[in-house]
């Protein structure tokens, strides 16, 4: 069973004279460490970036930037964080889709059951896939498990995507899943994070080809701000982006900002500059596609939410 993902501009709101490059940040992030704390922060990263962040500073930057709709994005493996932004985003029409999370370890529910009561939930139908964050698993080949394999074999059945934050280390694991799950949508973070170390860039750009045919792999052209400690270009950028568009072309690329961990490389409008000028040889359809297109048609959640229609199940191979 093969998904068809809609094909670059297939059933989009046309553009107009007023509204002449839709963006959409497809990669975000918010938190009140006073009701959850991020146990991924160490000192430092706290006293930066501690927070709270809520989802009106991120409108207030993303509009700086001409950004007009969100993608929330889990933070930390607590299961109470996604029903609070689903409903967050009920009263949010900007907050127009919501990755969240599930308990695969403790929660004695299939992922399949666990879906369903987020759906039916309130602000269930802003759901528009689930992370698995396999940057933070002990093993670098969890994302091959039967576990994983499971839920997403779930979210395709439910129309769902599925958001992987890995590491190069992770890239053979999530091309095997990939592999076996052609029904689901998947969408890697962050470019893989490369190390950008210049030893490293072979091995990052071999890795990545290897989803240069799967055509329900989509890419987040997002964290490059945090990709090391030295301040980011679009020049420095450039051989990531150009490897990330040979393989998986603007039609599976997107931009993401990941506010406000981008604060600690120079925030939401240096994350949106770069982007800006890594992007800027392109043609005005390949960088709508970009801004806006990839992610309308990866999350259609997050399409319906901006058209104002009704999320559709994804459309499957009758095989």
């Amino acid at each position: 069973m093969v998904v068809l993902v809609p094909a670059p501009g297939a059933g989009l709101r046309p553009l107009t004279a007023e509204d002449p490059m839709l963006r959409i940040d497809a990669h975000h992030h918010l938190w009140d460490q006073s009701v959850r704390p991020q146990t991924w922060m160490d000192d430092a990263t706290s006293a930066a970036i501690g927070g709270p962040y809520s989802q009106v500073d991120w409108s207030r930057a993303a509009g700086a930037s001409g950004v007009r709709h969100g993608v929330f994005v889990q933070t930390v493996p607590v299961a109470a964080e996604t029903p609070e932004i689903l409903a967050l985003a009920d009263d949010h029409p900007e907050l127009a889709a919501v990755v969240g999370w599930l308990d695969l370890a403790q929660d004695p529910r299939s992922p399949g059951e666990q879906l369903d009561r987020l759906i039916a939930g309130r602000g269930g139908a802003r759901l528009a896939g689930i992370r698995l964050a396999a940057e933070y698993a002990a093993d670098p080949e969890w994302l091959d498990s039967p576990d994983v394999h499971a839920t997403a074999a779930a979210l395709a059945e439910r129309g769902l995507t599925l958001d992987l934050l890995v590491t190069p280390a992770h890239l053979r694991a999530a091309e095997r899943l990939a592999s076996a799950n052609p029904g689901t949508r998947m969408v890697i973070n962050h470019l893989a994070k490369p190390t950008l170390r210049d030893e490293d860039l072979t091995a990052w750009t071999h890795a990545l080809r290897a989803f240069t045919g799967s055509e329900h792999v989509a890419c987040k052209f997002s964290g490059f701000l945090t990709f090391d400690h030295a301040p980011m270009t679009a020049a420095r950028l450039r051989p990531y982006t150009d490897a990330a568009l040979e393989v998986f072309s603007p039609s599976r690329l997107m931009f993401g900002s990941d506010w406000p961990v981008s604060i600690l490389g120079g925030g939401y409008a240096a994350a949106v500059g770069i982007a800006e000028d890594s992007l800027a040889e392109l043609s005005p359809t390949e960088q709508e596609q970009v801004w806006s297109g990839t992610a309308r048609r990866w999350y259609p959640a997050l399409s319906a939410a901006i058209s104002g229609s009704s999320p559709s199940p994804a459309t499957k191979d009758p095989q």
